[in-house]
């Protein structure tokens, strides 16, 4: 599930995994179980349990009643700051939603890693969503990410640069292209 909201920014994409994670720690750090915080905000256990997963978010009722109950801003409460640690990469890939991770990497805000780095890393749903967002920002398929993309994301690249929604550099990704992939090209450009 990807939630997003609006900033002056542009479109901030909220870590479900990572705000999970911070309120099972606060709610911990609290010394609450499950029920007691449920009782408290007149909730089930399963609910708590369900952000705690990042599965769903509160409400935004129920983060004003966190903000108050644990004394935290929603900044903090939302884990809006900056991923931090990035020398784990399989580490990065489990505390995180992994949308949310593409997301941050594709707009650089991962210091050091990038795409090609993770690709193999994702399913197919996530290769896809990668390269939906790459194509949909304008940013150039490198050519350290070619080689790693199936055959299948291969043809969707290039069907989309026929249609002229990417851009590549040909003249680096020529040289890395199948003879079947540079005829498809070329039987389209006459």
């Amino acid at each position: 599930m990807k939630v997003s909201c609006r900033s002056r920014a542009g479109l901030t994409l909220l870590d479900l995994i990572r705000i999970g994670n911070k309120l099972s720690e606060l709610r911990l750090k609290n010394a609450y179980t499950q029920d007691q915080l449920a009782d408290m905000l007149f909730l089930s256990h399963q609910a708590i349990s369900k952000w705690e997963r990042g599965v769903t978010l509160p409400s935004i009722d129920n983060m004003c009643s966190l903000m108050e109950l644990y004394a935290v801003s929603l900044e903090e409460l939302l884990c809006l700051g900056s991923i931090t640690d990035t020398s784990d990469l399989d580490k990065l890939l489990q505390e995180h939603d992994h949308q949310f991770l593409i997301h941050e990497v594709l707009h650089d805000k991962v210091e050091g890693i990038h795409l090609q780095d993770m690709i193999h890393k994702l399913s197919r749903e996530e290769r896809l969503f990668a390269l939906y967002l790459l194509i949909e920002n304008h940013q150039e398929i490198s050519e350290m990410l070619w080689p790693r993309l199936s055959l299948e994301e291969r043809q969707m690249i290039i069907h989309k640069y026929i249609e002229g929604k990417v851009q590549l550099n040909q003249v680096v990704l020529f040289k890395m292209m199948t003879a079947n992939e540079l005829n498809k090209i070329k039987e389209s450009s006459r």
